[in-house]
């Protein structure tokens, strides 16, 4: 039997699902200009038909599709719940954009449908992401790309670190892989890429810290959702006193940091021949 996804918002209980829906939103647009940027130097833009995989309430899909313009862009998600927020709340602002339901394994998405797939912060929940990526590379035209974003705690940090925060970080990596998660699944991907046929793999971080978004925002988008997940009173204590170093003068506030490692392949030309040179990871060059 497949173990479920490590996450998986409707088993949130009803009293947390307001607050899960409010940090998921705050996650997608707090460094959101800087994300776009990156995606639009991976190739990103007009007249690419692009698919967010596991869009959640889709709050980076709809920017996406209007980068995409009149070619549009999808989400896909296995969430009913957070399909039906997409469809209230980002929809109405995104002309081009469409949301439908499915999961990473089985779409149900045409062969060779679109010309860029996204996915966020969703591998490091999978325990069959090969699968996914077979999948995901199914679904994408030969010459297009591939783009998966996420992390590895190895690259989580609080200076001075405060062993509540070593503690549950800790205990959240323990809880994520007893659900066939995994929070080291960055450093795994461009293998994972490569076993999967893609071309011309490449990774590249981008940095967000305490500096950048505030303490506050910084500890709930990396904190708050590991208490839930390990789900005992010690968890969730260790996460309020956590927050409330965000109440300390700016000069007794410790320092936060943590990488969103971009890792991207392209699909071969149906003779098997590589993608045509694109713009590099790197910006001020091509490849």
């Amino acid at each position: 039997m497949d173990i479920e996804p490590s996450y998986h918002f409707d088993h949130f209980a009803d009293a947390d699902r307001a607050a899960e829906l409010r940090r998921l939103q705050q996650q997608a647009t707090v460094m959101l200009d800087a994300e776009l940027a990156q995606l639009q130097v991976l190739g990103f833009g007009h007249g690419k038909r692009i698919l967010e995989l596991g869009c959640g309430p889709g709050f980076l899909t709809g920017p996406l599709s209007d980068l995409a313009g009149p070619a549009g862009g999808v989400g896909i998600d296995m969430s009913t719940e957070l399909l039906a927020a997409a469809n209230a709340i980002v929809k109405p602002a995104h002309a081009n954009v469409e949301f439908v339901e499915g999961n990473a394994y089985a779409t149900g998405l045409p062969k060779h449908s679109f010309d860029y797939l996204y996915s966020r912060l969703v591998f490091q929940h999978l325990s069959r992401p090969l699968d996914a990526l077979l999948e995901a590379r199914r679904i994408v035209r030969p010459g297009g790309r591939i783009v998966l974003s996420d992390v590895d705690d190895a690259f989580l940090v609080l200076e001075p670190c405060p062993s509540a925060f070593r503690t549950l970080t800790a205990r959240a990596i323990e809880a994520q892989a007893a659900h066939g998660g995994d929070r080291h699944i960055a450093r795994k991907l461009p293998g994972l890429m490569r076993s999967a046929g893609l071309q011309d793999v490449r990774l590249h971080g981008l940095t967000v810290t305490s500096l950048d978004v505030g303490l506050a925002a910084f500890l709930e988008i990396t904190t708050r959702f590991k208490a839930i997940q390990v789900g005992d009173a010690e968890a969730l204590a260790m996460a309020t006193e956590l927050a409330a170093l965000a109440e300390l003068p700016l000069d007794k506030q410790p320092f936060g940091m943590v990488v969103a490692f971009f890792v991207t392949g392209d699909v071969p030309l149906a003779d098997g021949t590589p993608a045509p040179s694109r713009v590099s990871l790197h910006p001020g060059g091509t490849r």
